[in-house]
């Protein structure tokens, strides 16, 4: 027996129409979400800065020691047993004092030998004037005891001298740095005994620059010092020497900056403090365009990207070329026109074109 069929009823008009309404108010939701979802763009709130003008070339920094000007090495200009040494290390000394002296007993045994001596000379050549009248001796031996004369009168000048040099005596006022012998040793000539440094030659500080540094420097170029022991003083001055062939080990240049002396009362400067010299470069005098290093976006040693604000409040992205980093600034190889503002807060959620509320910020 066949299944019977059914037939699909069609559907109440009342029924349609509520489908219809529905309908329509999915459509009209989604039109609603659709014109929701379209973002309107706001203007971001940013600081910014204006380009500042700044020296054209960084300081030169380097490491240096300080030094008396003059540090002289003493010695006797004979050799012998040391006597006496009146000073220690750190003592002061004056102008003309007497600082060490040798055992007199040989120096002066040298003396009396070389007074002899010359006085043996003049008795020779006395005898040799009166047989040459006689014409016992010749003309040449005759010369040969002028000769002999000339020799003895040399050696006692030379042991006079030698007497009066086995004393060591301040040549000017200043301060013992070391001492390099001690009483009962025997020293050879011209041994060192004693290092003083001239309180009135001045303070320097010693240092090395490279090419590209010692290039832009001249005898005269200001400087300030720091010392490591004394880091909240500085001291000023201006170069004195500036080699002018590199040292064959280091490549580098010697530089000495003189520190004046207005500057150093009380100060109780030791010859070997460390410490960083500040030189002022030849052409700082020239101006270039500083930027704050905060509004980098990114960049390297060569080459920085930033944005600029422009005239409608809206920023560009801009690349700019970087001659050197000086603190919290960056240092532009070419100039940005004057008055131009960068942002220097809130730049890395910024893209190009962007608009942006400025907030002004001090330089």
């Amino acid at each position: 027996m066949n299944a019977p069929t059914h037939f699909a009823q069609p559907a109440h008009p009342r029924t349609l129409l509520a489908i219809a309404g529905l309908l329509a108010l999915t459509l009209t939701a989604c039109g609603k979400k659709a014109t929701e979802a379209a973002p309107v763009e706001t203007a971001r709130p940013v600081q910014a800065q204006t380009v500042s003008l700044g020296p054209a070339f960084p300081l030169i920094e380097v490491s240096g020691v300080g030094a008396f000007r003059d540090e002289t090495r003493m010695s006797f200009k004979v050799g012998g047993v040391v006597e006496s040494i009146t000073v220690r290390e750190g003592d002061t000394v004056k102008a003309g004092q007497r600082l060490a002296w040798l055992n007199q007993q040989e120096v002066n045994a040298a003396v009396s030998q070389a007074a002899a001596g010359l006085d043996k000379a003049e008795r020779d050549l006395k005898r040799g004037r009166e047989l040459r009248s006689d014409e016992v001796i010749s003309k040449v031996q005759l010369d040969n005891l002028e000769t002999a004369l000339q020799v003895a009168k040399a050696q006692a000048a030379q042991a006079n001298f030698a007497r009066k040099t086995s004393d060591i005596v301040a040549n000017a006022p200043g301060v013992v740095l070391r001492r390099m012998a001690q009483v009962g040793e025997v020293v050879n000539v011209g041994q060192p005994v004693l290092v003083l440094g001239s309180a009135s030659s001045g303070f320097v500080v010693k240092s090395s620059l490279t090419d590209r540094q010692a290039i832009r420097v001249r005898q005269g170029s200001k400087a300030t010092v720091r010392f490591d022991a004394e880091p909240d003083t500085a001291y000023t001055g201006k170069v004195i020497e500036l080699s002018q062939i590199a040292d064959p080990v280091t490549g580098t240049y010697g530089v000495q900056v003189l520190l004046d002396k207005a500057g150093q009362q009380g100060s109780g400067l030791l010859s070997g403090m460390q410490g960083r010299v500040f030189i002022e470069p030849e052409g700082r005098d020239a101006q270039r365009t500083y930027v704050p290093l905060e509004a980098v976006v990114e960049g390297n040693n060569s080459a920085a990207w930033l944005f600029v604000v422009q005239a409608d409040n809206s920023v560009k992205r801009q690349s700019v070329k970087v001659a050197f980093v000086d603190g919290t600034r960056i240092a532009l190889q070419e100039p940005l026109p004057e008055g131009t503002r960068v942002v220097s807060s809130g730049a890395a959620y910024l893209k190009d074109g962007s608009k942006v509320t400025v907030v002004e910020q001090a330089p």
